[in-house]
């Protein structure tokens, strides 16, 4: 699996980076806050991005 860093969001506090986990057959997004894992596994890049804005 590999890790890749797709988009930065800076909240008013806290940084929070959406991270796609590429496997064999599917893609997970993790949101992470200020560099350690937070919120995970979402199916889709969107949903990854609004729990972070919501967060954020």
């Amino acid at each position: 699996m590999s890790k890749k860093v797709i988009e930065t969001i800076y909240g008013k506090y806290s940084k929070f980076e959406i991270v796609k986990t590429s496997g064999m057959f599917s893609s997970k997004f993790y949101v992470y806050k200020d560099g350690k894992p937070y919120r995970g596994e979402y199916s889709s890049l969107r949903a990854a991005v609004e729990a972070a804005k919501s967060e954020g």
